[in-house]
């Protein structure tokens, strides 16, 4: 069933692929959110010696389409501000550090990931500008997510859930999970009070809790605690958050309702064992270091912090090269993984770690100042505008914050995990529902620089 699985994700990649190059731009760009669901990787892939080819067709050919498709101009004109500056000087060191990496494959793949991302969110941003993604593509794309992650699970006995069969679609679950999360936040935040957007943020929530991921099953529950919230500009000009106590209170009643069911009806659920771990950590019983695999991530984490202490000046200044942290892996688990197949851009299980011990404290610097610049960059943009859709970022942000520490989002650039996220933030900065790109690029300047993010 497993070559089944894969047959029936690449006949469906290749649909997309075609649809990304032939149809009208608002269906190209449905198709090819489609396309970032269907991960096409057997289980004797060796990701540090080859490369996919439709993998690679999803993260270099896909969006170098939609980007000469959109127009170079188009896609400019949201450039350039401080994040992307930042996010430009991270690309480039990457590519650096590349040359005395070990797996100068990967290291490739990485620098590959970063330019994607760099590409999709101009691309994305113009997208909303023009009208070519909307509420009702976003819609769409959750519930096709959704329809894809039943076909996966259901019927074809569930190949990409992992030894667990959890909830997903032909993507990992935690791409999976990041990108329903992320599409919430944007159908919470979008202003539409009809029926369809409220059957699409349930089936999404529920979509959450069954994929088992315990991140952004936590990212959620803050995005609909934010979601409770108002936000009021005061005379002073100041913002003030006022809660909405009728929104709230039924959200604590319903994520109340939803652990009861978790523990009355899947006792071994991840979600439910986080639930019940935090509990006995409170109690002093035995704590979250238990919880899954998350005792084997803090091992992992301490051996990174006792290589790194014993480095020199220059190593810890520079790192140790672009997808060195395999190497770390290698001698941490060598019973599970062996060079030729181990995927170096996803092992370390933390983006700050990972730019700490493969970029040094100049790498993780940059990654540092990347997260803040757009944060501050979105908080003015909420000021400016009393809210609205620039919330969609702030309800994102827990599940991007979180993935950053304890997943590995940087390599996931046109998976399902790395489009969510674009989505999110593409819609909250140029989204005001929805925004002409000539007014866009009228309140940007020439150079784009009115925002500092």
């Amino acid at each position: 069933m497993a070559d089944q699985a894969l047959v029936v994700a690449r006949v469906l990649f290749w649909i997309c692929a075609a649809g990304v190059l032939m149809l009208p731009m608002r269906w190209a760009f449905f198709c090819f959110i489609v396309a970032s669901h269907l991960d096409i990787t057997t289980l004797t892939f060796t990701s540090a010696t080859a490369v996919g080819f439709e993998n690679t067709t999803r993260i270099v050919g896909l969006p170098m389409v939609l980007l000469l498709r959109t127009g170079i101009e188009s896609f400019k004109a949201f450039l350039w501000t401080t994040p992307q500056k930042i996010w430009i000087a991270l690309t480039a060191y990457a590519a650096i550090a590349a040359v005395w990496s070990t797996f100068p494959l990967p290291a490739l793949k990485m620098v590959v990931y970063l330019v994607a991302y760099f590409v999709l969110f101009g691309v994305f941003c113009a997208g909303w500008a023009q009208e070519w993604l909307d509420i009702g593509i976003i819609q769409l794309s959750a519930w096709c997510a959704l329809v894809l992650a039943v076909i996966q699970t259901f019927f074809l006995e569930n190949f990409f859930g992992g030894p667990e069969e959890r909830f997903t679609s032909f993507s990992s679950p935690q791409y999976f999970a990041a990108f329903l999360v992320a599409l919430l936040a944007i159908l919470m935040f979008c202003g539409e009070r009809t029926f369809s957007n409220y059957a699409t943020c349930a089936a999404l929530c529920l979509g959450i809790v069954v994929s088992g991921s315990r991140y952004v099953f936590v990212s959620a529950v803050a995005l609909v605690v934010i979601a409770s919230f108002q936000v009021v500009s005061e005379e002073d000009g100041k913002l003030r958050w006022r809660a909405n106590l009728w929104k709230l209170i039924p959200t604590l009643v319903a994520a109340g309702v939803v652990v009861i069911l978790l523990a009355s009806i899947t006792p071994t659920n991840r979600i439910d064992e986080l639930i019940y771990a935090t509990a006995d950590d409170q109690a002093g019983v035995s704590g979250v270091g238990d919880v899954g695999t998350f005792a084997w991530r803090l091992s992992i984490y301490a051996d990174i912090f006792e290589k790194v202490e014993k480095r020199t000046a220059m190593e810890l200044f520079a790192g140790s090269g672009t997808s060195s942290g395999a190497s770390l892996m290698l001698n941490h688990d060598p019973d599970q993984y062996d060079r030729e197949g181990i995927d170096a851009n996803r092992v370390l299980h933390s983006e700050f770690l990972r730019a700490l011990y493969e970029w040094g404290i100049l790498g993780f610097a940059l990654l540092i100042c990347f997260v803040i610049a757009t944060s501050v960059g979105y908080v003015q943009k909420i000021h400016a505008e009393g809210g609205g859709v620039a919330l969609a970022f702030a309800g994102a942000l827990p599940s991007i914050v979180m993935g950053l520490a304890i997943e590995n989002i940087l390599a996931g650039a046109a998976s399902a995990g790395g489009v969510g996220i674009l989505l999110s933030m593409t819609y909250a900065w140029s989204g005001r529902q929805v925004q002409p790109l000539a007014e866009v690029e009228e309140e940007l300047g020439a150079d784009g620089t009115a925002l500092t993010a």
